[in-house]
């Protein structure tokens, strides 16, 4: 870790949240004295001390650390305060005004996808969400994307531990046809939700990445009823919702 984490325990245990944060599957505890380069036992006492906290949590293997809720909680709550926030709920004003549909910018959290922004379309027969809204990641445009877009390892960690329930006839439930699906997904750079949460509602999704085009942080995604967005007529946005992710990256950095 850098000088400045060692300077207070409070720096040492937000320094060891953010290693966590930064790897791309659950670490165990080894690999973390490594990349911490703490004494094990020293290391032990941090993440019981995080556990307790609600902090970190440990998988049901009982080797591996994650995230909680409750960091996963602060993060959002800072990104939605930050002065990039004005910034953000602009962008996709300007894709609601562009496309003529409600659109959303969406965040991971833990098996399920939270709306960190959102902008609804004046037009009638539209879905009300709310900022902070959270829908499912199996069956949510935004949320497939997330599974697609995160290394394999992870994806089956994560799927292992939650229901997939039936939302309407459409909603993918078997895993391997999901698992086909997000095949799909990450070769064509884009999801669908085809009437897959909600009976009469389609979106279509893009993805937000880091600075070095790698890792998917958060997700765009334009929402409108079947009348009006369906599976022949969605690309055609994408070239809007492209430049528009491009342009929330810069405010997520």
């Amino acid at each position: 870790m850098e000088d400045t984490v060692e300077s207070s325990p409070a720096l040492k245990a937000f320094g060891l949240l953010e290693a966590i944060a930064a790897m791309d599957h659950a670490p165990t505890l080894a690999e973390l004295t490594e990349v911490a380069n703490l004494p094990k036992p020293t290391l032990h006492r941090w993440l019981t001390m995080l556990e307790g906290a609600e902090l970190l949590r440990r998988l049901p293997d009982g080797r591996r650390y994650e995230l909680a809720a409750r960091s996963t909680a602060l993060a959002f709550a800072i990104l939605s305060n930050n002065p990039g926030s004005i910034r953000r709920h602009q962008i996709l004003q300007g894709v609601v005004r562009e496309l003529g549909e409600s659109c959303n910018l969406t965040l991971l959290q833990g098996g399920e996808v939270m709306y960190l922004d959102r902008v609804e379309a004046s037009l009638p027969l539209r879905v009300a969400f709310q900022k902070g809204s959270r829908v499912p990641v199996h069956c949510s445009a935004s949320g497939k994307l997330f599974l697609a877009l995160m290394p394999r390892g992870r994806r089956e960690r994560l799927l292992v531990s939650l229901p997939l329930d039936k939302h309407t006839a459409n909603t993918l439930t078997d895993p391997a046809a999901l698992d086909a699906e997000l095949q799909q997904i990450k070769r064509q750079g884009y999801a669908l939700d085809d009437e897959e949460f909600l009976t009469g509602l389609f979106c279509i999704a893009v993805p937000i990445f880091d600075r070095a085009g790698r890792d998917c942080m958060a997700a765009l995604a334009l929402q409108a009823p079947v009348v009006r967005l369906w599976r022949e007529n969605a690309p055609d946005r994408l070239p809007v919702l492209r430049n528009a992710a491009s342009a929330l990256a810069a405010t997520l950095i």
